[in-house]
């Protein structure tokens, strides 16, 4: 086996021939052709670059955000993806936003990992970006087109939905000084012009020195930003981030950041279950290097940033991001850096309690995304570990015995991946297969012939749930469910 930063290839005779094994078999290429172009493929698993977002244009069609990869896209509702368009190529595409007019527009970059420990110093972004631009798609991104260039990253989208010409943007670049800053927040309300669209830089905010993460449009027309971390030259912190907020009738910012949140901030989000849309959350990382030590956590604010609350105590040192399940308020999903991905049942208490989502199977995911057509799916995007999905209700997929002719057991349950399975009777021609809940094929191997007890070890599989088959002459005398928890 030969691995590279993007793949890995293997050979079964001493190296003289090769083959892939980072993609289905099933979509391999022949040998020694042209590769296909705007191909999708199925995933093996197998993915070692970062995802920041995942955004559905209706049930089948999707985009996938990706630093080195840049966009992905999916017309069969994540089954298979590629390069599944025209228009634009890039390394980073971070956020795609979607207006009420159905065209999504895309903030690009060719400066990858942005906001995470190796992208805070000015030497990694105050660089000439000519991909540092917005596209924008008409057709649910088949095609783009070039919407605006800022010749310096562009992170974050958001569209004013009491204003459909009306869309801000971050930029990153700090240049040195504040005089020759350009990064910060743009704006234009001229959006229906398209690739004529004019933007304009808003005065900066206090303190903040050109690194603007996530954007949130109140609907009182307000705007509410993080600013993310600054390393200076000699690699300390600056107390360049935080929580603002922009009044533009008044073309003013206000700072209401808790001093807690002044060197690392990342994703600030509206609480979807307080109408008034007072309650807001702040993910933040520690730094580094004194003063910013030990102030990761999740924030709350209950009254617009007046006054915020530490819920997370000492338990987690860098939060990235949460989000709530849209059919159940009180449950919020918590990304971190390093301790995996947790869960909460009681976000309305005044401290929640944290559960860590043990069949996740990664320990740096970015960001939860719920499909809006299959409210029981969840898509978590990651660093460094591609995109995964999960299911939040019963497989419904109930156990299949059919009356007294066949039954069989499966214990222990849950499994740690060595497990037995237990039939009435011996299973002459039978087969035992597992597939993931995508529908994948993982495991599967004849039934012994004679007795009626099977030893199972898939100890090598990952944690989540699966659906067993038995099938004997070909047909399916038993199915459920088995969940493997190591």
């Amino acid at each position: 086996m030969f691995g590279s930063f993007s793949n890995v290839q293997i050979t079964d005779d001493g190296g003289l021939n090769w083959r892939q094994a980072y993609v289905s078999p099933e979509d391999q290429n022949p040998a020694g052709n042209t590769t296909p172009k705007n191909k999708a493929y199925h995933s093996i698993g197998l993915e070692n670059t970062t995802s920041w977002q995942v955004h559905w244009s209706d049930q089948n069609t999707m985009i996938g955000c990706f630093s080195d990869i840049g966009g992905i896209r999916s017309v069969d509702a994540g089954t298979s993806w590629g390069y599944q368009y025209s228009g634009f190529s890039v390394n980073s595409l971070y956020r795609v936003e979607e207006t009420s007019n159905g065209i999504l527009y895309g903030a690009c970059s060719r400066v990858h990992d942005m906001y995470q420990s190796t992208r805070l110093a000015d030497a990694q972004l105050d660089v000439n970006d000519p991909t540092g631009m917005i596209v924008y798609s008409s057709d649910k991104g088949a095609t783009w087109s070039t919407l605006h260039i800022f010749n310096h990253p562009v992170y974050w989208l958001a569209a004013d939905p009491s204003n459909q010409n009306r869309m801000y943007a971050s930029v990153i670049h700090f240049g040195g000084t504040q005089g020759s800053q350009q990064g910060g927040i743009y704006m234009t309300d001229n959006l229906n012009s398209l690739a004529s669209s004019t933007w304009m830089k808003l005065p900066n905010p206090p303190r903040t020195e050109g690194h603007p993460a996530c954007l949130a449009v109140l609907d009182d027309g307000k705007l509410l930003c993080s600013f993310s971390g600054r390393r200076n030259p000699s690699g300390a912190f600056t107390a360049s981030s935080g929580v603002f907020l922009y009044d533009p009738m008044l073309s003013a910012w206000t700072d209401v950041s808790d001093p807690g949140m002044h060197y690392w901030t990342n994703d600030i989000i509206v609480d979807p279950g307080d109408p008034s849309q007072n309650t807001w959350y702040a993910c933040v990382f520690s730094g580094w290097g004194g003063a910013p030590n030990g102030l990761g956590g999740l924030y709350r604010t209950q009254n617009r940033g007046v006054s915020w609350t530490k819920l997370t105590g000492s338990t987690f040192d860098r939060v990235t991001s949460i989000t709530f399940n849209p059919e159940n308020l009180t449950q919020a999903y918590l990304a971190t850096e390093t301790q995996g991905l947790w869960i909460s049942g009681n976000m309305s208490d005044q401290i929640p309690e944290w559960t860590l989502v043990s069949s996740y199977p990664f320990r740096q995911p970015e960001r939860v995304f719920f499909n809006p057509y299959k409210t029981d799916e969840i898509w978590v995007s990651s660093f460094g570990n591609g995109l995964k999905v999960g299911s939040l209700s019963d497989t419904g997929i109930p156990d299949l015995n059919s009356g007294s002719e066949w039954s069989f057991e499966l214990f222990p349950v849950p499994s740690n991946g060595c497990f037995t399975i237990k039939s009435n009777k011996p299973v002459a021609k039978g087969t035992l297969c597992l597939n993931d809940l995508s529908g994948r094929l993982v495991y599967s191997r004849n039934l012994n012939q004679e007795g009626t007890i099977e030893y199972i070890d898939v100890d090598w599989l990952r944690d989540g749930f699966y659906i067993w088959t038995v099938t004997e002459n070909n047909s399916v005398v038993g199915k459920g469910k088995i969940q493997i928890l190591h």
